[in-house]
């Protein structure tokens, strides 16, 4: 390309971001290797495409086809392919179809890049890894012992390996070669002629492979001078050992993520994973530093840059009096009281157009109930969501979609909007007889997702439409279809809405015992104290034994905060239901407590 074409496509990347020196710094600069701190609503899609755009434009990746992208679920993946789609062209002023240039960018999850391996060299492990590898079911190792077609084909010992090792990535620690090998070996002859096989040993057989055979791992270093990942903040350790498999000295890089988002640590996300990456590879950090969700909130904006003030002073910022931020409460008497306080606010926001509002509760429990009761008493409409990914009727009935699906589209793939209305005719038939909250949603859920995919996703490639369908029945993210449910109303848990927005969020029970819960109060200093202003504090100073779980509690906050794209609410009350529906004291957390955030009475 020209110099003088290169400078009118600078121009217009310039043009398009407004100025905002951080995401330009980004986009041109001649550091290859960036790791880019990206907080929800900064312009981070934005960014990571016109980057792209630059590099392709300056000749520093030679097209598109050669870029991979890494995101944590097909459904996240497609929605950077349509960006990038749509947005690419126009940046360097190509005259070709738009969805043909998206479509030469590999934008996929780690499943789905291992499943693209193993169908062109599965071979090398197995005769088994012929066969399309999405023709087989995938399960948790933990999922087996409660399905008795699959229990009686392992013995004990070999249930109990596969467990070892999916307790070891839960924990962070990569199993060795040989204990990969022997693992798959497992899967292979026990699972495989069942047609099933495990989440993990996707990924697993691929580094075996790797480890097997280095000029496979050597074709990938070579064919993909480019790797964004994007939410890299929840990389796990055997996503992490294939992108480390896959990087070679050459290899451009940019990872984008959040630390301060980072709250699925209990199922394996890595820790300061975002660092350790860093330094391993030579990475430029970077911050992008302009929140575009709430420019037009003056006290959102405090807010969001007061809580990551909080995460990266370890709680002892200095901020001052006219930069605090105003977080509007709601507090109640008794928990009747404050669900009253809620549903009056719902009714309020729902009576000023078609809104969009999400009630937010740390998990499931009898406040989160009295909330629900008072929004019945006054016949407000919701959509119940506060199911979890542990929860039965959650996992069988993810399983039974991925069974049915897998039958009766795996071999033809021809996904219209008919035969995937009689695909969830068929899942409704065969739950005619079950009744509950949970079920009556995921039933609710699955009609939402099909008529988003028949609508909205239509001119889909028959295997990206098979692919996503399929990642989500098999990775259980039907809760991610809370988007396109027609309810003004939702109710869900923090970590079932990360990824999603709403128009107002309140996020209902922060108090202490419950938010930060059980295992975090029960070791701090404070947690018999009497608060005044019933507010509770963290301990000052802050114990270094304590400091993770706080951290930990605010990373929850903050998620639950930023789901909103116009005002966050939060509510507590001086008594609560413990789980035994016992009535106690109770008081605000000290998360609406920190350095820079005042809490003041909602109106």
């Amino acid at each position: 390309m020209t110099g003088a074409n290169l400078k009118i496509i600078k121009d217009r990347i310039t043009a398009q971001h407004e100025g905002d020196q951080r995401q330009l710094e980004i986009i041109f600069s001649d550091n290859l290797r960036l790791m880019v701190e990206a907080p929800a609503g900064y312009g981070k899609t934005t960014t990571m495409i016109s980057r792209i755009a630059y590099l392709f434009a300056s000749g520093q990746i030679p097209n598109p086809k050669r870029i991979l992208g890494l995101t944590f679920s097909v459904n996240a993946a497609l929605k950077v392919k349509r960006e990038v789609a749509g947005k690419l062209p126009l940046l360097l002023g190509s005259q070709n179809d738009p969805v043909a240039i998206g479509e030469k960018a590999t934008v996929t999850n780690y499943h789905g890049f291992c499943k693209g391996i193993l169908k062109k060299y599965g071979y090398l492990i197995s005769d088994a890894l012929r066969k399309d590898i999405n023709l087989y079911c995938a399960v948790g190792e933990s999922d087996i012992e409660n399905q008795t077609y699959l229990k009686t084909s392992l013995t004990n010992a070999e249930i109990q390996r596969l467990k070892e090792v999916e307790t070891a990535i839960k924990n962070s620690i990569i199993p060795d070669a040989q204990t990969i090998r022997t693992y798959n070996d497992i899967i292979i002859k026990k699972l495989l002629p069942l047609e099933y096989v495990t989440h993990n040993a996707i990924i697993l057989f691929v580094l075996e492979i790797f480890e097997k055979h280095a000029e496979v791992k050597k074709f990938y270093q070579s064919f993909y001078p480019l790797i964004v990942v994007d939410e890299f903040q929840d990389t796990n350790c055997i996503a992490w050992a294939l992108l480390e498999a896959v990087i070679s000295d050459q290899t451009q890089l940019l990872f984008l993520g959040d630390p301060l988002q980072r709250i699925y640590g209990f199922i394996g996300a890595l820790p300061n994973i975002m660092s350790v990456a860093a330094e391993k590879y030579g990475m430029t950090k970077v911050t992008l530093s302009k929140n575009y969700r709430f420019r037009n909130n003056i006290e959102m904006l405090k807010l969001d840059k007061n809580i990551r003030a909080n995460a990266a002073c370890c709680f002892a910022p200095v901020i001052s009096e006219k930069d605090t931020a105003k977080l509007p409460g709601f507090w109640g008497s008794t928990q009747k009281d404050e669900a009253n306080k809620i549903a009056a606010k719902v009714q309020s926001l729902m009576n000023n157009g078609t809104v969009k509002i999400a009630l937010l509760f740390r998990g499931r429990g009898k406040n989160p109930e009295a909330v629900e009761a008072e929004l019945m008493s006054k016949d407000i409409s919701y959509f119940y969501g506060m199911f979890t990914d542990e929860d039965t009727e959650y996992i069988e009935f993810h399983k039974k979609c991925q069974e049915v699906f897998v039958k009766r589209f795996g071999n033809k793939k021809t996904i219209n909007r008919k035969a995937l209305i009689s695909f969830c005719n068929e899942i409704k038939k065969q739950y005619a007889e079950l009744q509950g909250k949970i079920v009556d949603s995921l039933l609710q859920l699955l009609d939402a997702l099909v008529e988003k995919v028949s609508i909205d996703y239509a001119d889909l490639l028959p295997d990206d439409k098979y692919s996503l369908l399929l990642d989500i029945f098999e990775n259980r993210q039907l809760k991610q279809s809370m988007e396109y449910v027609d309810s003004q109303v939702v109710l869900s848990t923090i970590h079932g809405a990360k990824g999603l927005e709403w128009d107002y969020v309140i996020l209902g029970d922060v108090e202490r015992w419950v938010f930060p819960g059980y295992y975090t109060c029960k070791d701090c200093e404070n947690k018999f104290i009497i608060p005044n202003n019933c507010r509770c504090v963290l301990p000052t100073p802050l114990p270094i034994t304590f400091k993770d779980a706080a951290l930990d509690e605010l990373s929850v906050f903050y998620v639950g905060v930023t789901r909103a794209k116009k005002q966050v609410y939060v509510s507590a009350s001086s008594k609560r239901l413990n789980n035994d529906g016992n009535v106690k004291d109770s008081y605000f957390s000290c998360m609406v407590g920190i350095t820079g955030v005042k809490l003041i009475k909602a109106n």
